[in-house]
């Protein structure tokens, strides 16, 4: 029997807490621009895992953009468009939706009251590259604080000079 089909493994990579102190799921890439395998794309989709009573964030993205979509299970993300500004979106079963971070949204997902994993698909552009250094993390108990939001907006204008 002849083997005719192309197969790329997807990678699997362990998820950490913003303080990157323990493990808070994982993601899996499934395509990805970058891969040697994949064509006629740009970007990456991965899916990420969220387990019962998990929250994944905060973090800003100041050079990629993303979609979010819950294909299983149920999320709750907080993002905000500035110290002062948050919009809550509720996805998943029952109420499939995509929606997409503005660049240099902090944003957050919870699986906190989920009774089994969310697995939420996620579509960035430009795919992750370790040198690519375009994400900030926040604590959450930060995330409202003067403090953070000088941080933020420092981290994305500095982003923007060195890749103009």
């Amino acid at each position: 029997m002849e083997n005719f089909v192309k197969i790329k493994p997807c990678k699997k990579v362990p998820t950490l807490t913003v303080d990157k102190k323990k493990t808070n799921g994982w993601l899996l890439e499934l395509i990805s621009d970058r891969d040697g395998f994949t064509k006629n794309m740009r970007g990456q989709v991965y899916m990420t895992v969220l387990a019962p009573g998990i929250e994944k964030g905060y973090h800003i993205h100041a050079g990629a953009q993303y979609f979010i979509t819950c294909i299983r299970g149920n999320i709750t993300s907080t993002i905000y468009k500035n110290r002062f500004t948050k919009q809550t979106i509720k996805s998943g079963e029952g109420d499939f939706k995509t929606y997409e971070l503005p660049l240099g949204s902090a944003h957050f997902m919870s699986n906190k009251k989920g009774k089994k994993d969310a697995w939420v698909l996620c579509y960035r552009y430009p795919a992750w590259s370790p040198d690519f250094e375009e994400q900030l993390d926040i604590l959450p108990k930060e995330i409202e604080t003067e403090k953070a939001w000088r941080e933020i907006t420092s981290f994305v204008e500095s982003f923007k000079k060195k890749n103009k």
